[in-house]
């Protein structure tokens, strides 16, 4: 069919679909609903969780590690994030389609997800009643503390899909959408026992991080701030109900474009326990931003969509722009990447679009990465190894397109150091620097092209790389020879 592409599926891949398969014939079981109310409940239901799964060999966001830069699994180990944006999936997917959705996301090396709890036209839902496509409501006469059950079954079964796929949710309980809409009568008190009843319901699911916000504009920040006052006392009291459980699961705020970092707000900057880097500006300014601030992770968890046009007169994000975004992310201090696409709403056929190449050569730069102790790299934006050639980096105020600057990033973890070089030039390095080789961002994990470097330092790109792009990671093993 159009659109269908046939691709190789690793072994891993085909231990996925096989889970998947076993998987689909109980969640079929929840995909059927109707508009008319079900059960309405006020408090803890039985759900499915990830029994019988290989817990054992997952990993979730868990915890903030100790020096406050990565997040790490419920094992303590590092976790390095690459995750989707399918914000409308709770509302538009069967628990069949959520199924194909997540084992294809977790063959490709994803692991993360944002997704919006209840859904409104403006973050991708049906309605804003918070219905889903087959015409379920959450709520009885949208009450928020009066749960359909039938919703809230096939939350259940998307959770578990994606716990079941090692698929972190960084979950929206309210947003900045649904703030006026599904929640726009609920009083405080609601939405404090509203999220107390989230958090009771999903408390044994690991693979939940907390959210809210979402093109916010709150009344301390500085520039635009527009956002009703209101929003921001609902999106505590959610909150607050989340930790009135004793929940204590990671916690963050995304505010409004074109660049911001959660702790931008000095309401919430007590509450975020991450920053949440949003920008459609080139992304190395907002993560070095966020990560010199404090010692919180600084992820850059949305910036420009594949297929879309986020910044006025820029051009449609194609791959080479999301190769720059996850390049210079990952080289300044990020401990993850966010993709996103123009599928973001689901729109009819999403299934047939989830494989881009973009999809391929994200997922492949992220097992590079994983390689190294990404962990510790730490940006470095001195003159120390690469001496001249990086060009001059944007200023926190500039606001210019991705494709319109081309600053080469680093960041360093002992003795190796890696750059993101966006475009052909010729950079030189500092005697010290040791040996080079050149790694095809578009092709990660192909083998590396030894880079020649000459008596005074200079070192070229070397052309075109396998998607005909000029960018390249540039790999430096300092002081060896």
């Amino acid at each position: 069919m159009p659109g269908v592409r046939l691709i190789e599926v690793s072994d891993r891949g085909r231990d996925v679909v096989r889970r998947g398969a076993l998987l689909l014939s109980g969640l079929l079981l929840a995909s059927c609903g109707t508009s008319a109310p079900g059960p309405v409940v006020t408090g803890r239901a039985p759900q499915a969780s990830c029994e019988g799964t290989r817990m054992g060999e997952h990993s979730y966001v868990t915890a903030v590690s100790a020096d406050g830069r990565y997040f790490e699994d419920q094992h303590g180990a590092p976790l390095l994030v690459l995750g989707d944006s399918p914000w409308a999936g709770p509302a538009r997917w069967s628990p069949s389609q959520a199924e194909l959705y997540f084992a294809d996301r977790e063959a490709h090396g994803f692991n993360a997800s944002i997704v919006s709890l209840i859904g409104s036209r403006a973050n991708g839902g049906p309605d804003d009643d918070g219905r889903t496509a087959d015409g379920i409501l959450p709520f009885a006469d949208g009450d928020v503390t009066r749960w359909n059950e039938p919703y809230w079954q096939r939350i259940d079964a998307i959770v578990g899909s994606a716990c079941a796929h090692e698929n972190t949710l960084f979950l929206y309980p309210i947003d900045g959408w649904t703030a006026g809409t599904a929640f726009r009568d609920a009083t405080l008190e609601d939405a404090r026992r509203f999220g107390a009843m989230v958090a009771e319901r999903y408390a044994r699911f690991p693979n939940i991080v907390w959210m809210t916000g979402g093109d916010h504009f709150p009344h301390d920040l500085p520039d635009r701030h527009d956002s009703p006052r209101e929003h921001d006392e609902k999106f505590e009291q959610v909150l607050l109900g989340i930790r009135d459980t004793g929940d204590t699961r990671p916690f963050s705020v995304q505010l409004g474009y074109p660049a911001s970092v959660s702790t931008d707000s000095p309401r919430w900057e007590p509450y975020a326990d991450f920053n949440f880097v949003y920008t459609y500006l080139p992304t190395y300014r907002a993560v070095l931003d966020g990560y010199a601030r404090d010692r919180r992770p600084a992820l850059l968890m949305e910036a420009n969509y594949e297929g879309e046009n986020n910044l006025p007169g820029t051009p449609v994000t194609d791959d080479e722009v999301l190769r720059r975004q996850m390049g210079w992310a990952l080289t300044s201090g990020s401990p993850g990447y966010f993709y996103g696409s123009d599928d973001w709403e689901l729109h009819p056929g999403w299934e047939s679009r989830l494989d881009t190449a973009a999809v391929e050569q994200l997922a492949r730069l992220r097992e590079f990465f994983a390689s190294l102790p990404w962990w510790q790299l730490v940006p470095d934006e001195s003159a120390d190894v690469i001496v001249d050639g990086r060009g001059e980096p944007v200023g926190s105020d500039d606001e210019v397109g991705v494709m319109a600057d081309d600053h080469v990033t680093a960041a360093r973890a002992g003795d190796t150091l890696v750059a993101y070089v966006p475009t052909a030039r010729t950079l030189t390095l500092a005697a010290s620097a040791g040996t080079a080789s050149w790694v095809d961002p578009a092709d990660a994990t192909a083998p590396p092209v030894e880079a020649a470097v000459d008596p005074s330092g200079e070192i070229s790109t070397p052309g075109a790389n396998s998607a005909g792009g000029q960018d390249w990671l540039l790999v430096v093993a300092v002081g060896s020879t």
